[in-house]
Order: structure tokens, then sequence, then C-alpha cells
């Protein structure tokens, strides 16, 4: 063999070789680096963002966990703010609306890039939303649940008048009972019966056609529903607050003297346009309070703990509407 040929023969086992190897090495090498660069990326993941929600008006986010801090800006009831899964490693006491707090203050941040301080007894994990059926006596349950009993007491007095003055053309009241005058230009008379039962105008949810009348039962009380439409009387167990589209109507009743009247909630739906109970539930270790409609399918409430006669602790409780039609309380 010539040493040409030799020297050809050579050079082609060389590079036969030489791009064998590292074609092996780069096959292997590859997925090893694939996979590597899949679970940098899944352990990077981003935590998941935290949204609470503000239910006291005008509360403070403040520049560090303290009241004496700096305050950054003023919140509004319902907004919505960012958790920054930051909670002070102290509790704080302090007062709002009427219910002493226990709680941390927490770290957040709002929609407009403000990042501070809120106090926890002043925020929500899920949205309080806002009243979309109130009515003129809320104000005044608002200072019951303060325990301001005598003011609240003068509340509803002031309030009662009001309404029979604005209703006059369909209510008269006397000692001697209610004189209701219906739709058909019939009477319903509800009579008083010495101290066992004495009745008194609330208000009228003109567009549920209801008439709202408030009974006291010598230690008992509750409240009674008049259709305006066939005179019909229904007893609930809790002042009657109509949905804001006037088809079901929730009655709480707190019980605030522990007299052994219902404490609970109380659900009314139109069913053949006639008021059936939908819903009905004890509640022995809470009182109640504050009902928000925020939609015709959501009613949420503030809920007080029974044994802790100053009230301190509260949370809150919705009453919701499911596709099938069945209400569950969320508590």
């Amino acid at each position: 063999m010539s040493k040409l040929s030799v020297n050809t023969l050579l050079i082609f086992i060389i590079l036969f070789f030489s791009c064998k190897n590292p074609f092996k090495e780069t096959a292997t090498d590859t997925p090893e680096e694939t996979i590597e660069t899949v679970e940098e990326k899944v352990d990077d993941k981003a935590p998941a963002v935290i949204e609470i929600y503000v239910w006291v008006d005008k509360l403070r986010l403040r520049s560090e966990a303290t009241t004496s801090s700096e305050t950054v800006t003023t919140l509004k009831e319902g907004q919505a703010l960012t958790f920054q899964n930051e909670r002070s490693d102290f509790t704080e006491k302090i007062n709002l609306r009427g219910t002493l707090f226990d709680e941390p203050w927490l770290k957040v941040s709002t929609a407009d890039g403000k990042e501070g301080w809120v106090y926890g007894g002043g925020v929500k994990f899920y949205k309080i939303g806002v009243d979309e059926s109130p009515t003129v006596y809320d104000d005044c349950f608002k200072l019951k649940r303060s325990r301001k009993m005598t003011q609240a007491k003068k509340c509803i007095d002031r309030t009662h008048f009001r309404e029979l003055k604005k209703e006059s053309s369909l209510v008269y009241e006397s000692s001697t009972g209610i004189n209701f005058r219906l739709l058909s230009g019939d009477q319903y008379i509800l009579s008083n019966v010495g101290r066992d039962s004495v009745y008194q105008f609330r208000y009228y949810l003109k567009e549920a056609a209801v008439f709202v009348a408030h009974g006291t039962y010598g230690t008992q009380e509750g409240y009674v529903l008049i259709d305006d439409k066939t005179g019909k009387l229904t007893r609930t167990k809790g002042f009657p607050k109509a949905s804001n589209d006037h088809e079901h109507i929730a009655c709480l009743n707190p019980d605030w003297g522990d007299k052994g009247n219902f404490r609970g909630i109380q659900l009314f739906s139109f069913v053949n346009n006639e008021l059936a109970v939908v819903f009905e539930e004890a509640l022995e270790e809470f009182r109640p309070v504050t009902p928000k409609w925020v939609d015709e399918n959501t009613l949420q409430f503030t809920l007080l703990e029974v044994a802790d006669k100053r009230n301190k602790k509260s949370r809150y409780g919705q009453l919701i509407k499911q596709e099938d039609g069945q209400w569950v309380l969320e508590l």
C-alpha cells in the first residue's frame, strides 16, 4: 500500500471517532439540562396572591404596625388589598365600631401600589359587600350592636314616628292596635290584647307589598308581616329585611336580653305568591346582627359571641343561594 493511501486511511479513522464521541455526549447531556431547567421553573413559581377586604370605612393604612405611625392613606369599606404574608409578632386591643378586637397588624399593598400596615380587626379574608337593600332602622341596630341600648331605643322611637307619618294614608296606630288599609281598600286590624300582645308599626316594604310590625308578647318579642294583597299574617322570629330584588325577606334575631327568644336566622321567600320559610337555623353561640343583602342571592352579617358579654369578638357569616335553589349557611 502506498504511503499516500495509508495516510488517507488514518485521517478517515481519526475524523470518524472524533465526530462520533461528541455526538454521543451531546445526546446524553441535553435531556439532563432540560430537566434541570424545568425543575428550576417549578421551584421559582410565584406564591398565590391573597386578597383581603376592608370592612371598616376610613381604615388607616400606616407606615408601621402601630397607631402612632404615619398614615399612608385612608381606606374605604369594601376596598381590596393584597396581603404581603407578613404579620406583627404581637396583637393589640383596638375598638372598632363598638367592638373591642385583639388582633395583629398585617402588611398589605393597595391596587395603586401603596404599601403599609393595617390593623387586623379592620379587614376580612373574604369580600364584604355593600348593602344593596338598607332599611331606615339600620343605624338603630348598629347602636344596639355597640350595646348603646338607650340610644338605640330612642332611635327606633324616632324612626317609628317618621314611618307612621310617612304612611299615614295606609296605617293608623292607636292604643288598641294597628289599622292597615290594603291594596283592595279593605281594612286589616291587628289588635292589642292588654299587655299580652302589643303591636307597633315598623315600616312598609312597598316593592314586596308587605307591612312590618313589631310584637311584644310578655317577655317574648317578634315581628309580623301583613301581605298587602291578601291580608295574610305571617309571624317571624326576627327583624325583616327584604332582598334587593324583593323576592326574599331575611329575619335575624340576636336575643339581646337572653329571654329565651329564638336566636338565629330565618329566611322567607315568595313561593306561589305567598311567603314561606325556606331556611331557618338557630345559633346558640352567636348573636347575628347588622345584615346586608349584597345581592339577591347573598346575605352577609356579623356574628357576636354570646359567651363574651361585652362582645369583644366578632366574625362574619354568609347565607348563600346555591344553583339548585338551596340556601347554605357559611360561618
